[in-house]
């Protein structure tokens, strides 16, 4: 059935994101992904070359609307600024299936997604944190790893690499801590209301600065070309993050914290303010 009630801003931010990533705008692609009409399509397409007349060219041949420099060029000058450009956001629009199905897409994921949250579990929680209140769960942890009873009270719910989890205060252990969804065996809502919010949690309200290089055992060359890869050939790189997710970051990065023992091909990259961040790190 075709859908039609996206709010205009919505179908435009749709095509920003198809033009940027797929380079072109198609009536075909356009009719798969939202179930338009031919015609319909082509009226989202008009909506947004009238918005941005400069960005495209009809390419007769592929009998579609190519990108031209000039949105990319719009795009490099708002990347720093705009994150629902992201190609995380074009995956979300698109998907990304994996390199066993068969499919048309050009795009694949290494693997499926490997740790999938339950959606009955994730809602559960998220309802929680809008609505700021307390939580019971049924948890397993590698210390403990028979289901226990755990209290919290949830803020947040965070992908981090494959994995998704919540981030709460611990009634149990009177601290904020993370738990991972897929070692939730069940979650029951609780009547009372939450004390303790995201604002109290100073590790998730502290931003903390992250400077990266290439690995400093890495020859000069191999050095040029980590930069070039990671770095948009700058000799650094500075990542903003929330100190509950520091060590997230360096984990999905595969970042070195000790480059004498960490070393390449297995580290790549190395942590230049490691003083810094190391407050912000896993206990040992």
């Amino acid at each position: 059935m075709e859908r039609t009630s996206a709010p205009s801003s919505a179908r435009l931010a749709h095509l920003r994101l198809l033009l940027l990533w797929e380079g072109q705008l198609k009536r075909g692609r356009l009719t798969e992904l939202f179930g338009l009409s031919q015609v319909r399509a082509s009226e989202w397409i008009r909506s947004f070359r009238t918005l941005h007349p400069t960005w495209m060219l009809w390419d007769s041949k592929a009998r579609s609307y190519q990108a031209t420099p000039t949105a990319y060029a719009a795009h490099a000058a708002e990347r720093a600024a705009v994150a629902q450009w992201s190609i995380a956001h074009y995956v979300a629009l698109t998907g990304l299936p994996d390199g066993n199905v068969i499919t048309t897409s050009p795009a694949y994921a290494a693997f499926r997604e490997f740790a999938a949250p339950n959606p009955r579990l994730f809602a559960l929680l998220r309802q929680a944190i809008v609505g700021g209140h307390a939580v019971a769960l049924a948890y397993r942890s590698m210390r403990e790893p028979a289901p226990h009873l755990r209290e919290i009270e949830p803020h947040s719910l965070v992908r981090a690499g494959p994995r998704w989890h919540v981030r709460a205060y611990s009634l149990d252990h009177q601290d904020y801590r993370d738990f991972s969804l897929g070692r939730i065996v069940n979650v029951k809502p609780l009547l009372r209301s939450a004390t303790h919010q995201a604002r109290d949690d100073p590790a998730w309200t502290a931003m903390v600065k992250v400077r990266l290089v290439a690995h400093p055992e890495l020859s000069s060359e191999q050095q040029d070309l980590v930069r070039f890869e990671y770095f948009n050939d700058t000799s650094a790189r500075v990542e903003t993050c929330r100190g509950a997710l520091v060590a997230y970051l360096l984990q999905e990065l595969r970042v070195a914290l000790d480059p004498q023992e960490q070393r390449p091909p297995d580290y790549l990259l190395a942590v230049h303010n490691f003083k810094d961040i190391k407050p912000w790190l896993f206990p040992h």
